[in-house]
């Protein structure tokens, strides 16, 4: 027969789970503490790696300083509040010394984007595009975007404009009573047909935004124009007509079309910039090396290809880094010819089954009008350096693109718009 506890033996067994129960509530409340602190110290992690978004797409020089488009979700910026899920269409203007003088977001819709931007009397013109449903950010398209700014960089009027489903504007230019807007309007990923008003797109607008003419052209699943300059009573357009197809185009200034000359084979992106020097026009891109390959093994080398003014091409030449490399940009200094591009590779331990991370390395090259190469440098920091733009300086080439490497001024991590001065000899004298 089991024998019952004493009165003071219970008291001794309630001490015991009394002091059990204590070193129990200590190790919870520890736990809690600790994963408190876990918590806390995730979210100043997050908070402090976030990758935000700061890009040059094109720069212009002004009197004062600097016009720049891109676009931003403002995480650094003392003018425009933080976006914290979609970047937004920035202009942004800088003085002679690289400091804002002002900047302005475009907040509407969703996620938006400037790639270009003009000085003109009442105050500047800025072009993109901007998706304003969910269904556009599911897509991944836009409306084509113009904005009107004053001289201190408010927002006048905008106007927006969709044709075939995906629109947007790539470049501006000035004429004596208004401005022309290229770009492009394309059907969306998966929509099967054509659209008669669709692919690479010229529009000339009234300075109250009025449209006066639109004249379209090449495949509305793929034709762009990327860039164009006017020369005399003549636009020269470049793009591409459809995938891996480089284009250059002659208009009149009413829109007329007077030719349009195909290139194969290109990137998936055409011909991006043209420049004119003498009676001749050079166009870069990024020329296909193996076109019967398959995609993730397609290797390109940066192109540039001399025309005369009736599309004839006179010489080529291209320029390889052991990966693949495009030019983006091309401007003349005198007889000369200055490019800026990009090398890129994957990085394999960055991808994943879903999304390759390339890796990007600045590359600035000088050519003769012979295309002949006189000097070239690169930038090979630890993070990412993008070329966009380059300006011709008294003394040198002044670049601009977007960097999240330490050399240029980030911290390989988060993406900041940066300038970076080149001599003549493509010496770097400094970045800002």
């Amino acid at each position: 027969m089991k024998k019952n506890k004493s009165k003071r033996e219970l008291k001794q067994d309630q001490k015991k789970v009394v002091k059990w129960l204590k070193v129990i509530i200590v190790l919870c409340i520890a736990i809690i503490v600790i994963e408190l602190g876990y918590i806390g110290l995730s979210y100043y992690n997050r908070n402090k790696s976030i990758i935000y978004t700061d890009t040059l797409n094109s720069f212009e020089k002004v009197s004062d300083g600097y016009l720049v488009a891109g676009n931003s979700d403002f995480k650094n910026s003392s003018f425009n509040s933080y976006q914290d899920e979609y970047n937004k269409a920035k202009f942004a203007k800088y003085n002679n010394d690289f400091e804002i003088e002002f900047e302005s977001a475009y907040t509407k819709g969703y996620g938006s984007f400037f790639n270009d931007v003009v000085a003109y009397d009442d105050g500047y013109i800025a072009v993109g595009g901007a998706q304003y449903d969910e269904q556009q950010v599911e897509d991944n398209a836009t409306d084509g975007l113009i904005v009107l700014y004053d001289k201190d960089g408010k927002q006048v009027d905008t106007k927006t404009l969709q044709i075939a489903g995906d629109t947007n504007f790539t470049k501006v230019l000035l004429v004596d009573d208004g401005f022309i807007v290229i770009g492009q309007s394309i059907l969306q990923n998966m929509v099967i047909g054509n659209n008669p008003n669709g692919g690479a797109l010229m529009i000339k607008y009234n300075f109250d935004l009025e449209e006066e003419w639109r004249t379209n052209y090449g495949g509305s699943k793929s034709g762009i124009f990327n860039d164009a300059i006017i020369d005399g009573d003549y636009i020269y357009l470049v793009g591409k007509d459809a995938t891996r197809y480089g284009m250059i185009a002659k208009y009149t200034l009413s829109g007329e079309q007077v030719f349009a000359k195909t290139y194969e084979y290109t990137d998936t992106v055409g011909f991006s910039s043209i420049v004119k020097v003498g009676d001749n026009f050079f166009v870069v891109g990024s020329k296909t090396i193996n076109i019967d390959a398959k995609d993730e093994d397609k290797v390109t080398e940066g192109l540039i290809v001399k025309y005369d003014s009736d599309g004839n091409v006179l010489n080529e030449v291209t320029f390889s880094r052991n990966n693949a490399l495009r030019f983006n940009k091309i401007v003349s200094d005198g007889d000369d010819l200055i490019v800026v591009g990009h090398t890129y590779k994957k990085d394999e331990e960055k991808s994943t089954d879903t999304y390759n991370y390339l890796d990007y390395r600045g590359v600035i090259v000088k050519y003769n009008s012979d295309l002949e190469e006189l000097s070239k440098a690169t930038e090979n920091g630890e993070g990412i350096d993008y070329f966009s733009d380059v300006l011709v300086m008294d003394d040198g080439y002044l670049v601009g693109g977007a960097s999240s490497s330490e050399e240029l001024g980030s911290n390989n991590k988060d993406y900041r718009t940066y300038f970076l001065k080149y001599s003549k000899d493509l010496e770097r004298d400094f970045y800002k």
